[in-house]
């Protein structure tokens, strides 16, 4: 029963502990906040023809389009994406078969360990069985 009460007190204690540390995220405050933003002064900003720069673009997208074309683009498979895919996929390979050898070593180490074990067993026997008969022919 003592220790019920123990391990109950000691759990209101942790809790305890815990909630008194528990505040909120923001802190209230007092008052009124008033936000002003600053006001950008009016006629002051760079006026722009976006259409004439649209028409620019469109006469150099025009004029270097066989030029891009004929530039040799390298696909969405570059030898790159293939060493990283073949490491991404090899990586779970290799780690599982370092586990298999590792596991294949100690357990071949542990049957070398368990025959001579056992050949000491049989060996004790061997000579138990013959101290018997021998105390069996001497009485």
């Amino acid at each position: 029963m003592n220790i019920r009460t123990l391990g109950l007190i000691l759990l209101f204690a942790s809790t305890t502990c815990y909630a008194q540390g528990r505040k909120p995220a923001v802190e209230d405050f007092i008052g009124i906040e008033v936000d002003q933003p600053a006001v950008t002064p009016q006629g002051t900003e760079p006026l722009f023809n976006l259409e004439h720069d649209l028409n620019k673009m469109t006469e150099t997208i025009g004029k270097s389009a066989p030029a891009m074309a004929s530039d040799a683009e390298p696909g969405p498979w570059n030898v790159n994406a293939y060493f990283g895919l073949i490491a991404i996929l090899g990586m779970p390979l290799v780690s599982f078969s370092l586990i298999l050898n590792h596991l294949r070593k100690k357990a071949s180490a542990e049957s070398v360990s368990n025959l001579e074990v056992l050949e000491k067993y049989r060996r004790e026997k061997e000579l138990a069985r013959k101290n018997q008969e021998s105390h069996k022919k001497a009485s």
